[in-house]
């Protein structure tokens, strides 16, 4: 949903083939019927991000069904509204999860098919928060922090092999995690 929505429906409009994954049934599906129903390319995958064995399988999915792997968008994310000494360690460990591991289980097993392709592309969605502190937001505010460190780490470890990571980083969007 939200940016991640626009994401697929852009680069599907440019003519990319969108694989989506997300947990959100069906939401996903609906994004990629309507790609399909204005004439894109588009495949919904079930996944939850914060499983290893899923994301492997996501991308193994990808790969059987339009061939290869080029350009990898990792857009997950939540954030919890408390402050830091309100917040349970599964609320911590759920959001670091979604909003950081996720990053580094679509690398994992997603690098080999990026590098098989002369140039590939990772694009990281960070956030304003990726750069200062934001009021009663600390552990999103850590972890858009990381997704930022994260991406510059992997710009400079697979750059050799074609792999150009950039980390985005909006400011506050109108969206559904937003509202």
């Amino acid at each position: 949903s939200g940016m991640g929505a626009g994401i697929a429906r852009l680069f599907a409009q440019e003519g990319a083939t969108v694989a989506l994954i997300d947990v959100q049934f069906a939401k996903g599906r609906a994004i990629a019927d309507h790609i399909r129903m204005v004439g894109g390319q588009a495949l919904f995958i079930e996944c939850d991000v914060r499983r290893e064995e899923e994301v492997r399988a996501s991308i193994e999915q990808t790969v059987r069904e339009f061939g290869n792997l080029s350009i990898l968008v990792n857009c997950a994310g939540i954030v919890e509204v408390k402050l830091l000494h309100e917040l349970d360690v599964a609320d911590w460990d759920r959001l670091m999860d979604i909003n950081v591991k996720s990053i580094y289980l679509s690398i994992k097993h997603g690098i080999d098919h990026l590098k098989m392709n002369a140039r590939s592309y990772v694009v990281n969605i960070g956030s304003i928060s990726s750069f200062v502190g934001q009021g009663n937001t600390p552990a999103y505010t850590a972890s858009k922090g990381a997704v930022l460190s994260l991406s510059q780490s992997i710009a400079l470890d697979y750059a050799a092999d074609g792999v150009r990571c950039n980390c985005v980083c909006p400011g506050i969007t109108d969206t559904p995690m937003l509202r």
